[in-house]
């Protein structure tokens, strides 16, 4: 999706809203929107065709809306009935739309030389949109600014502090940003190649969000440099876990989990042997549970979510078949799978939405 114009993304949304087979409620209900919480999801459909779905925390389908290509992750504009959901890498396009209806109103730009990352984050007033995006040809992490009260225009761009910049999110002192810089160099002319495995270096950095400076970074040791930080929560009080794809050799079984404080730096952590050989060395999605007693982490590859103690010790393993999007819901997660299942950690319940296949992450909707 290199060099997708405005434009062309609008026109290829154009009609796709609440409407034909990608409506299963309409407009005229949108007071359903209001009951329960809600988390937007990119998806796919078997019949060919990329989108987003709104699901209910029972796992309803609410809403589906069309997008130029595969997305990714989403973030929520605080105070606001509005959400951006991102292109997966390298795509250039994300969309900005009315969680209320499912509704897309906008399509961000993004400069030629930059492509998305995926993910993206808001300024604790809701101001500024923050996303993590490849200056390839400089080959370093950028995260692009943006004026969510100004149409979305681009105000500049700080650094990430690393290469692969993913997952990003604010930290509870509504001032800093932290960052999961995967460490893995790509271009978007060989779009999923892996350029730098040798020299690879991936980090947790935590930069001021307005000057950009890097007030902190985390690596794990050098032993482990193959480690891709890829995605991260974080917690009331400041605890950061982080979640890795390992890019080194097939056989070898590193821990995949790190949890950080400011005091006693990065801690990695393993699952028991048979559990962490099932994750098969790649883990797609971290969330703490709503209280922070609890951490979830999805393993796609492996059909496995594994539950965590939020100490980082490991409590037991759930088999979703390529589950990956999860979210705090009430005591426990939701969760979502490439199958069209959403279910609850505690397999409560469970719906099946034939013929869709839901991506890698959820995003909580609070408006």
């Amino acid at each position: 999706m290199k060099g997708l114009s405005r434009r062309r993304a609008l026109g290829l949304l154009g009609g796709a809203v609440l409407t034909s087979a990608n409506a299963p409620i309409p407009v005229s209900s949108a007071s359903k929107f209001e009951r329960g919480k809600r988390f937007l999801t990119a998806r796919s459909r078997s019949g060919g065709g990329h989108g987003g779905a709104i699901l209910s925390e029972n796992g309803d389908l609410l809403a589906e809306f069309d997008l130029p290509a595969r997305g990714h992750g989403a973030a929520w504009r605080p105070n606001s009935s509005e959400a951006v959901i991102f292109a997966r890498r390298p795509g250039s396009f994300a969309v900005v739309l009315d969680v209320m209806t499912g509704q897309p109103q906008t399509v961000l730009s993004v400069p030629a030389d930059r492509h998305f990352y995926g993910h993206g984050c808001f300024s604790a007033d809701g101001r500024i949109l923050f996303a993590t995006e490849n200056d390839f040809d400089g080959e370093r992490g950028v995260i692009g600014r943006y004026d969510a009260t100004d149409g979305y225009r681009r105000l500049g761009e700080i650094p990430s502090h690393g290469i692969g910049p993913h997952e990003i999110t604010l930290m509870p002192d509504r001032r800093t940003l932290l960052v999961a810089n995967g460490g893995i160099l790509t271009h978007p002319d060989a779009p999923r190649m892996k350029l730098n495995l040798i020299e690879m270096r991936p980090s947790v950095a935590v930069i001021d969000a307005e000057t950009g400076a890097l007030l902190k970074s985390y690596e794990p040791p050098s032993e482990l440099h193959q480690l891709s930080l890829r995605h991260l929560d974080v917690r009331g009080d400041g605890r950061i876990v982080a979640v890795a794809q390992w890019e080194g050799a097939k056989l070898e079984q590193p821990p995949l989990v790190a949890v950080i404080d400011r005091d006693d730096g990065l801690r990695l952590k393993s699952a028991p042997c048979e559990v962490a050989a099932g994750m098969r060395n790649y883990c797609g999605a971290v969330a703490f549970s709503a209280g922070g007693g609890r951490f979830a982490v999805s393993s796609p590859r492996g059909g496995l979510v594994t539950l965590w103690g939020g100490d980082g010790d490991y409590l037991s393993a759930i088999k979703l078949d390529d589950g990956c999007g999860l979210a705090a819901n009430g005591k426990g997660f939701i969760l979502t799978s490439g199958s069209g299942i959403v279910t609850a950690s505690n397999r409560s319940e469970e719906k099946h939405h034939p013929g869709i296949a839901f991506d890698n992450h959820l995003c909580p909707l609070q408006a």
